[in-house]
């Protein structure tokens, strides 16, 4: 179980939830409203006591038994050794002798077999951003925070990440950021809106996509079309 107890940290005010074991969690909110800090905190990245996980507090664990339960993985690939490959940056993931098995396998499930040679600084936004995926894959943490991970991608790679966080074994218990109001849907994840740093909904993912909800969060600005969720043009001009 991971519990997060009054959390107040630069933007973020008064966050709590609790997230159970098999349970998954979408994190939503606009620009600037807390999403990765939030993230962060719960990662001990930013320093704070109010993250507990497994009945321990994050800020009393050692460094290797945060790596065993939180793992956070950001928006963008930052690499400054311009000779790392791939496969070496995949190697870095592995926490245990026997997931080095899994590397080839990681690199077939995202499609990318063919870049296992090549050197990271050279990748394009959309193979560094499945990269990063494979390295949370392989390292396997109880709870894998995810920040953004579809939003360089294409449409088909898009659809790749969805079903790997939807039913692949390699990721445990799930926490994903995204601006994207369709993956959340599909994903089915109980989710958490925050608003200017503030729990606006914590629950279901059904209720919160209905219409006169999604109205109460977004305005006029978004519309249900045939199950598909698009920015209503006309009324945020």
């Amino acid at each position: 179980m991971l519990h997060v107890d009054n959390l107040s940290h630069q933007i973020l005010k008064q966050v709590s939830f609790t997230l159970e074991r098999g349970e998954n969690l979408t994190i939503l909110g606009s620009n600037g409203s807390g999403k990765t800090t939030l993230a962060k905190a719960i990662c001990h990245l930013i320093h704070n006591d109010r993250v507990n996980i497994e009945g321990q507090n994050v800020a009393h664990l050692s460094a290797k038994q945060r790596a065993q339960y939180l793992n956070f993985i950001p928006a963008k690939l930052s690499i400054y050794d311009e000779y790392l490959t791939v496969w070496d940056y995949l190697k870095l993931n592995i926490l245990k002798e026997e997931q080095a098995h899994h590397v080839d396998t990681v690199l077939a499930l995202l499609k990318i077999p063919h870049l296992k040679n090549s050197r990271c600084h050279k990748l394009s936004s959309g193979e560094s951003a499945l990269l990063l995926i494979g390295g949370a894959m392989i390292h396997q943490a109880l709870y894998t925070i995810l920040d953004e991970p579809t939003a360089n991608l294409d449409q088909a790679k898009k659809v790749t990440v969805y079903r790997l966080l939807k039913n692949s074994p390699y990721f445990q218990n799930k926490i994903v950021i995204t601006h994207d109001l369709n993956l959340a849907y599909k994903l089915g994840y109980t989710i958490l809106f925050l608003e200017e740093g503030s729990v606006h909904y914590h629950g279901a993912c059904e209720p919160f996509f209905e219409q006169t909800h999604l109205k109460s969060c977004f305005g006029n600005s978004i519309k249900n079309v045939d199950g598909n969720f698009v920015v209503n043009y006309d009324e945020t001009l």
